[in-house]
């Protein structure tokens, strides 16, 4: 279980968190919903270990036993599809890439660069990426931005099946809909909505 406790955070002049407290479920698919803005990424981002709260505390899991996706692919313009699978993999699962291909419905693209990609699919390569590291818990920002509402769903079906506690954060009401929790939020500062 994940459970922040107190947390501040400031850019700047801007109060982020103030005091922030959360205790996300062990399991399933937790959604973060909210207005652009209202500090979601950043709690990711705390979440993480990416950045340092300015106060308070995480318990319940460290930075390496995470799987993190960010808003942006980040995807190498020099290395092909598989290798992008391959590159997270230790040697002895390198085996697995086809499996995380078919994850992501890009069976066909192994050996396509990302810039032959459609933004959807460089999307769904990122998220196969993400998953394919593993983790104790994955963390995803907009995961399926760009990618077709029903590919959406059946790609988040398949994280469900693999059993890993998932937190994303999601403008997607389709999303939404299919997440074993969703949690509204409003901010800055960031703050749990009781409706």
């Amino acid at each position: 279980m994940i459970t922040c406790r107190d947390l501040c955070f400031r850019y700047g002049e801007k109060t982020v968190l103030d005091y922030f407290n959360l205790t996300l479920p062990e399991e399933g698919i937790t959604a973060l919903s909210g207005p652009s803005g209202c500090g979601k990424t950043t709690l990711l981002r705390l979440i993480g270990g990416l950045q340092r709260a300015d106060s308070g505390e995480i318990l319940g899991v460290s930075p390496n036993e995470i799987a993190f996706l960010f808003q942006e692919d980040r995807l190498l313009p020099w290395r092909r599809v598989q290798q992008h699978i391959t590159d997270v993999l230790p040697r002895n699962r390198r085996g697995e890439a086809g499996r995380w291909l078919a994850f992501a419905e890009l069976e066909g693209e192994a050996k396509s660069l990302p810039g032959e990609l459609s933004g959807g699919m460089a999307r769904r390569l990122a998220l196969a990426r993400c998953a394919a590291l593993g983790g104790k818990y994955l963390l995803l920002d907009e995961p399926f931005a760009g990618v077709d509402a029903e590919r959406a769903v059946r790609m988040l079906q398949r994280l469900r099946d693999m059993g890993t506690p998932v937190l994303l954060a999601s403008h997607q009401a389709q999303i939404l809909a299919q997440a074993d929790w969703v949690i509204k939020l409003d901010g800055p500062p960031l703050r749990v909505c009781s409706d």
